[in-house]
């Protein structure tokens, strides 16, 4: 898998995940996406690694074809914080590629970006996000709400050198 950086029309291709019931039963209310949402969130993406040198990246296949989904880094709205988060098509779920896009990009956010602490929120039932945030070190920190939406809110820190 490699994560990519966006390009405009790349949301003719998120928006099939994105409008995919799902995908998006445990991503905000639940409701699939229009296509206006999909190309927001893509120039929003955009625009943020334009800003900050990091985002949501896309995630596409080593082997030829298309998006997969994203996985990165972005602002945890109306916090401090800087939340790692993963989609994928659901033809990619349960072969372990969030985990290994979370990896790759939680590693990033650190090595690179510099960030000193990482979360990550889930509806409480969305296990298998949970699983990966997990996975990758990360400790139960408390509920929180997100745009009126109960989550758990997991956090990692940056490893110390030893």
């Amino acid at each position: 898998m490699i994560l990519c950086n966006w390009e405009p029309d790349d949301w003719l291709e998120f928006h099939a995940i994105a409008a995919d019931p799902e995908v998006m039963r445990y991503i905000g209310d639940g409701r699939p996406w229009a296509e206006e949402r999909s190309r927001q969130f893509v120039e929003r993406q955009i625009a943020l690694y334009r800003e900050r040198a990091f985002c949501l990246w896309k995630l596409m296949p080593k082997e030829s074809g298309g998006l997969i989904g994203f996985c990165g880094l972005q602002p945890l709205p109306g916090t401090p914080d800087i939340e790692i988060g993963w989609w994928l098509a659901r033809a990619c779920w349960g072969r372990g590629l969030a985990t290994e896009a979370a990896h790759a990009a939680l590693s990033d956010g650190f090595a690179r970006v510099r960030l000193g602490r990482i979360v990550a929120i889930a509806q409480l039932a969305n296990t298998a996000s949970i699983r990966i945030m997990l996975k990758l070190g990360m400790r139960y920190e408390k509920m929180s709400t997100t745009r009126g939406i109960p989550v758990v809110l997991y956090s990692v820190e940056m490893p110390r050198a030893k």
